[in-house]
């Protein structure tokens, strides 16, 4: 479990050169039935995310892998649930989630159809709800279509953060020329003139100062990344 979690997904990336297969195997095994309990899957696909922004992976082809993992984890998921639901019990990862199998045929029961397409973003059942669905008789032909549009939806939804995150990064670092940690100093230092001014009986006098210190701040940090 700590080996799993310890795996720098955004090194092996940058280091190979089947950077599509990684993203695809992320996104399968993230939705695979039980192997998702255990795969950082979600935090891998955010990284994932941040190396397009950075300009190491493309953004559609990358969105295209991740979709095509997460549909072929799920299908394949739905027919282990299928043809093998009896067995499955007898597993111990069956045992030590038996709690999110019973959520999961609740969840089914509750929304049919619509908890393939629900339950592929709710965590505790997003790694079990294909093989129930599989298990109790829904229809192979309706699963994979739900699988496929609710997998167009799910592969944005992963990636797209990490990716906003890092490319607004990115232009703040272009075009305003701060460091993470300048801008973090800066903001702390914000709250400190604002509280100081809120609580301050001479408030123009401390205005004057605190504007004084923060366009020094400013000043010092742009300098320091235009050095760089």
């Amino acid at each position: 479990m700590e080996f799993i979690n310890s795996i720098d997904f955004s090194e092996i990336i940058r280091q190979s050169q089947y950077t599509g297969l990684i993203v695809f195997l992320v996104a399968f095994l993230e939705t695979l039935l039980l192997v998702g309990f255990i795969f950082p899957g979600s935090m891998a696909l955010v990284t994932i995310g941040g190396l397009v922004a950075t300009g190491h992976l493309d953004l559609w082809p990358t969105l295209f892998w991740a979709f095509a993992g997460a549909v072929v984890g799920d299908n394949l998921s739905f027919w282990i649930g299928a043809y093998f639901h009896d067995p499955l019990k007898k597993t111990n990862l069956y045992k030590k989630h038996q709690e999110a199998f019973s959520r999961g045929e609740m969840f089914f029961h509750k929304y049919g159809v619509y908890s393939v397409a629900i339950g592929r973003f709710i965590g505790p059942i997003r790694a079990v709800i294909p093989a129930i669905a599989g298990s109790l008789g829904m229809s192979g032909r309706t699963f994979f279509i739900v699988n496929v549009c609710s997998a167009l939806v799910w592969a944005p939804v992963y990636i797209l953060p990490g990716f906003f995150a890092g490319d607004f990064y990115n232009d703040v670092k272009q075009f305003i020329q701060l460091d993470l940690w300048s801008l973090l100093l800066i903001a702390i230092c914000t709250l400190i003139a604002y509280l100081t001014i809120k609580y301050s009986q001479h408030t123009k006098k401390n205005i004057a100062y605190i504007t004084l210190l923060l366009v020094s701040l400013v000043s010092i940090t742009m300098t320091q990344g235009s050095l760089l």
